[in-house]
């Protein structure tokens, strides 16, 4: 008899659909009560006041699976939503988790585990697989390196001497020496000279670098 926990799969893959049905199956405390090809086809079919975890494919036709995540958790707030995904989605990743699913898992991952990551889930607690975990920690890990980045330089523009910074708004418009030239009144040899002193300044060597830097940064 099932009990606890009543599962319904989204994939468009029928025969990874049917595996996972008959893994589940010999699984104690849960219960595949609906199957769907993709997100529209759910939404239609699917009656979610009596399901408690969701597994969405992240790759659907007709609606994938980031935004049938939107979807049920505006609408069923109180549902458990699994993404999985055979792929690196990053994108996906980020996106899914800001919609707040309980977890992205890969679908090489084991029946047991998988059984238990769905209890955990359905018990409020957020899961993921090693690989979108290693993800998520390269990305933190970027965005702090950039946060550095991009806070040192907005220190070194907030102390750049007040001439420097008519000449620094006209490089980062991609503003040729000669247009600074003619803009400001200076002659080719001061323009180059300042432009030197702000490379200097910021630690950054052309224009294009400096920027792509100034509009991360806010400028």
């Amino acid at each position: 008899m099932c009990e606890v926990i009543n599962i319904a799969l989204l994939d468009d893959d029928s025969i990874f659909r049917q595996n996972l049905r008959n893994l589940l199956a010999h699984q104690d405390g849960i219960c595949v009560v609906g199957t769907a090809e993709n997100g529209a086809d759910a939404l239609l079919n699917l009656n979610f006041h009596k399901i408690d975890v969701v597994l969405i494919d992240v790759d659907m036709p007709v609606l994938d699976g980031v935004n049938t995540a939107k979807l049920l958790a505006k609408n069923y707030p109180e549902l458990a939503i699994i993404m999985l995904t055979a792929f690196d989605h990053k994108e996906s990743l980020s996106e899914s988790l800001s919609t707040g699913v309980r977890g992205f898992l890969t679908k090489d991952i084991r029946g047991e585990q998988l059984a238990t990551l769905i209890k955990q889930a359905h018990a409020g607690f957020q899961v993921l697989s090693p690989e979108p975990t290693r993800i998520m920690r390269k990305s933190y890990i970027e965005r702090q390196r950039n946060i550095e980045l991009y806070s040192g330089f907005a220190d070194a523009i907030a102390t750049l001497p007040r001439y420097l910074y008519p000449v620094f708004e006209l490089l980062i418009k991609a503003k040729s020496n000669k247009e600074i030239s003619k803009e400001l009144h200076l002659s080719a040899a001061t323009v180059r000279s300042y432009i030197a002193e702000i490379y200097s300044h910021t630690g950054i060597n052309n224009r294009g670098e400096l920027a792509v830097t100034a509009i991360k940064a806010g400028f």
